[in-house]
């Protein structure tokens, strides 16, 4: 059995050009290798709730592998997940048919040895699914582990390393990553397969990939096409000329400029666009102080003054569950070191 294996497409109609290049990108990787079956690991849109755009272009990618007579399946990721109430509910059931199977719940196919694990905001549920899995099956899921960052940089998932006994193949995490673990009996590989190209410009410079499995073994396949994040400065925008000329991607660029010494900043976005066979540029103006500077500003006199008329006028007016009294102790407590250093 030779699988096909992909996540985080993220389908978005903005800007104006992406969704068909994000597109075209995953119908070409589709249309160029060779596989039995595919999986998608979840996020296959950006919003939790879809234009029709996005949608007709998601049916096109699924008729494809329809049409090829290629099984698809379709892991629930965050992105695809109406709310956070962790109910299944998510546009993509849409698709659901007798070759097109939509993991709403985590799902176990016993022929194929094969655990599917949805995107749980809750991470009891994931952590009591892999405890479920049986031994020698292979985890596709959409879900992070302790020590694995998302694109902003964030942990977002605490799942210890302990509990996991099954090699994985994981959606969710923008970036690859590939952890070994050595058991008692065995050894696991946790794969975090990452987007095959970029989805915002926090991801500019790093690999794109996809991946073939072919019983025990894995092959990664860069993805060197499609949609790309180009992050530069005005200064170095010569140096990067060859990702600037590379007709290969669709190409979303951010120059930061300095606002207070590079020339007719206005007009950056319109020079770029007249050099280079760029798809869509914006401008970002680097900060004129640094914010790492220290500030030993010491106001002589208070620049606020927090008082129980503040505290309870924001209790009375909030929708929050607060002790009032509680937060009166802790004025009078904060009230009491001042004068103690004073």
């Amino acid at each position: 059995m030779r699988t096909l294996s992909i996540t985080d497409l993220h389908f978005n109609d903005k800007p104006l050009g992406l969704l068909a290049a994000q597109k075209e990108c995953v119908l070409s990787i589709l249309r160029t290798q060779e596989y039995d079956d595919i999986i998608m690991m979840g996020d296959l849109m950006m919003n939790r709730k879809p234009t029709p755009s996005v949608l007709l272009a998601l049916k096109e990618v699924v008729d494809y592998c329809v049409s090829a007579n290629k099984p698809l399946t379709i892991i629930r990721g965050n992105h695809d997940s109406e709310t956070k109430a962790d109910d299944g509910v998510t546009a993509l059931s849409v698709f659901d048919s007798p070759t097109v199977d939509i993991i709403t719940h985590t799902d176990t196919n016993h022929l194929l040895k094969r655990v599917y694990i949805p995107h749980y905001e809750n991470e009891q549920h994931i952590i009591e699914a892999l405890r479920g899995v049986p031994k020698g099956y292979r985890v596709f899921g959409h879900f992070g582990f302790s020590g694995s960052l998302n694109s902003a940089g964030d942990c977002d998932f605490t799942i210890p390393l302990r509990e996991f006994r099954n090699s994985c193949m994981l959606g969710h995490i923008h970036h690859f990553h590939e952890r070994s673990l050595d058991l008692e009996e065995e050894k696991i590989t946790l794969t975090c397969l990452g987007t095959p190209y970029t989805t915002n410009f926090n991801e500019s410079g790093k690999g794109n990939f996809y991946a073939i499995i072919e019983d025990d073994e894995v092959t990664y396949k860069e993805v060197t096409h499609g949609p790309k994040h180009i992050v530069v400065n005005y200064d170095d925008i010569a140096d990067a000329a060859e990702d600037l000329n590379n007709t290969d991607y669709f190409k979303m660029v951010q120059v930061h400029a300095n606002k207070l010494s590079d020339t007719e900043n206005h007009l950056i976005a319109q020079d770029l666009l007249g050099m280079y066979p760029i798809d869509c540029v914006e401008v970002k103006y680097r900060p004129i102080f640094d914010g790492e500077i220290e500030n030993y500003y010491d106001p002589a006199t208070s620049l606020f003054d927090l008082t129980r008329d503040v505290l309870e006028a924001y209790v009375d007016n909030s929708a929050v569950e607060l002790d009032k009294d509680q937060l009166m102790k802790g004025l009078d407590q904060i009230n009491e070191n001042k004068e103690s250093h004073n």
